[in-house]
């Protein structure tokens, strides 16, 4: 405090990264367990822990590295001994699905880092609440090998010969496991087909989309269309070419 009841404020330096984590289903930052692990690079594709550096979650649920912070004033020349680094977050409820080998970044820095905003796709063992519509099943490759680390994405079926039920158009998220294994919650209604002067129950239909390599735009993918029928205790299987 200062004369006159101001309140000094103190500056606080985050160091090289600064990582803004969301739970894909809640859409707001984990309260599930999250580890934040940093290493450093060897070379050669190979990384060791640096246990050392302290990792700060902030109000708002950022992720920054204060320790890793490069003095304001360095000698000519700046800073020496940077190193590539990594921070990858682990959970065995939510997977970063978009960044599998973790974020990289430069340290130490005096630069303000970029916002990186990771959105944390559900695994099998998310304790969804009692009475979540779940579309269970499991990812392959057409030559049968499962896929870990597939980022699924269900949302209402469009095109010209289906209608929403709701708006605006919703999206919801999942990821498999290591056995290629998901459950993508569907919480919302999915599409109607145009009317065609039919007396049966209209089906509400669904579309999922599969990415094998989330992290890479274009990669291999599956989009497969399906009912709220479709959506039973038995497993859907959804091969990627």
């Amino acid at each position: 405090m200062t004369g006159g009841g101001a309140i000094d404020t103190v500056r606080v330096v985050p160091g090289p990264v600064c990582l803004v984590p969301e739970d894909a289903f809640t859409g707001r930052p984990p309260t599930l367990r999250v580890v934040a692990v940093v290493e450093r690079s060897l070379g050669g594709g190979r990384w060791e822990a640096e246990e050392d550096v302290r990792v700060v979650t902030t109000a708002t649920g950022a992720i920054v590295l204060p320790s890793l912070a490069a003095p304001r004033r360095t000698a000519p020349g700046g800073p020496h001994g940077v190193r590539r680094m990594r921070i990858r977050l682990l959970s065995p409820y939510l997977l970063d699905a978009e960044h599998p080998e973790g974020v990289e970044f430069d340290a130490p820095s005096t630069t303000v880092p970029p916002v990186t905003r990771v959105r944390l796709y559900p695994l099998p063992a998310y304790p969804f609440p009692p009475g979540t519509r779940l579309l269970r099943g499991r990812v392959r490759r057409t030559w049968g090998t499962d896929v870990a680390g597939a980022a699924l994405t269900g949302r209402a079926r469009t095109g010209d010969g289906y209608l929403p039920r709701v708006l605006p158009p919703w999206s919801e998220y999942a990821a498999t496991a290591a056995d290629g294994r998901f459950r993508l919650p569907l919480r919302r209604p999915g599409s109607k087909p145009r009317p065609a002067g039919q007396a049966a129950p209209e089906p509400e239909w669904f579309t999922v989309t599969a990415a094998a390599e989330p992290a890479h735009g274009g990669g291999p993918e599956a989009t497969v269309h399906l009912t709220a029928a479709d959506i039973s205790g038995t497993e859907h299987l959804v091969e990627i070419p």
